[in-house]
């Protein structure tokens, strides 16, 4: 049974790491890829499946001769740079899980083809060969035993795969159009206005997405939680945010009132109390998913008539505001 679970975990590790961020459809033959996010790109899960006329398959795999590789990728895509792979090695090639994340990065991609051997036979079948755009016969190795990628020069006659790669929409893919800079809930269809703040993305109004019932907004009034959002416990605010977001941490809380505070925007109805409501007018509460002393979360409660905040430690059954954050990198 532990062997049987053992596997599950590793399975579940590499599904974890190797996260699919968007589709891409090559418009040439309608072919679907699925993306990994890497810091500013999307790259390609599979190797590109185009085949040109120069092309040779085996087993599934595509080979491209040098003389295709720069114009071989989809319409908005393109071939990696030797420094863009070596910030996806970085990336996703480091740590304990080195080796089978490159294994399952190169699926069953394996070695090179010569197309000036008659045999047509794969060569250096150990290693995983994939092309570079920059200098010429220049192509990246992946050493599938020891997890690593280097650069090395093949003859002017090889045949390698190709991965290709995508500039990311960082907002779009946090469900922000940024445009008019407006959040989408996909759970509900509410929108809310969203700025950047401290390098990330902030939501400048309450969360209203409904986990429980009316019990959740000030005097259990609904038209008062559609205009200044719900309440939630702090078990509650952690799980509240759209998938991209997050609840803000001590340390994201300290930056984002570093700079200007929209005062007018931090909240009305205070929090609530247990059967009681605190301070409805001139304040608002806000929950950090720190937690330093048991059965209490960090709030931080902006004091409008002041312009002070004040940061304290509240029973994780107080109903709190929330506003979520959103890495933009």
């Amino acid at each position: 049974m532990q062997g049987v679970l053992g596997r599950m975990a590793v399975i579940c590790s590499l599904f974890a790491t190797f996260s699919f961020a968007t589709n891409i459809v090559d418009s040439r033959d309608n072919h679907n890829y699925k993306t990994l996010p890497s810091g500013k790109l999307n790259w390609f899960s599979g190797n590109l499946a185009y085949k040109n006329p120069e092309a040779q398959t085996n087993n599934g795999t595509v080979y491209y001769p040098n003389g295709s590789w720069k114009n071989a990728c989809p319409e908005g895509t393109h071939l990696p740079t030797i420094s863009e792979w070596s910030e996806f090695k970085k990336d996703r090639f480091t740590g304990p899980r080195k080796i089978p994340n490159i294994k399952n990065f190169a699926g069953k991609t394996r070695g090179y083809f010569d197309k000036n051997d008659t045999k047509k036979k794969i060569k250096n079948k150990d290693v995983a060969y994939f092309a570079v755009d920059g200098v010429e016969n220049q192509v990246v190795m992946l050493d599938l035993k020891r997890g690593n990628i280097s650069s090395v020069n093949l003859s002017p006659t090889a045949l390698v795969p190709i991965r290709c790669v995508s500039e990311r929409d960082l907002f779009a893919e946090k469900n922000v159009a940024k445009e008019n800079m407006t959040l989408t809930d996909t759970r509900d269809g509410n929108q809310y206005k969203v700025e950047q703040k401290a390098g990330k993305l902030w939501m400048t109004a309450n969360l209203r997405f409904s986990l429980q019932s009316a019990k959740q907004c000030f005097l259990e009034d609904t038209l008062f939680c559609k205009k200044h959002g719900r309440f939630y416990t702090y078990y509650e605010a952690k799980k509240a945010c759209p998938q991209g977001w997050h609840l803000p941490d001590d340390g994201e809380w300290r930056d984002y009132q570093r700079e200007s505070v929209n005062w007018d925007n931090m909240g009305v109805g205070g929090c609530k109390d247990w059967d009681e409501y605190c301070d409805a007018t001139n304040t608002g509460h806000y929950w950090s998913s720190t937690s330093i002393k048991k059965n209490t979360g960090r709030s931080w409660e902006f004091r409008r008539l002041g312009k002070n905040i004040n940061r304290t430690d509240e029973s994780t059954q107080k109903g709190l505001y929330v506003r979520c954050v959103a890495e933009l990198e």
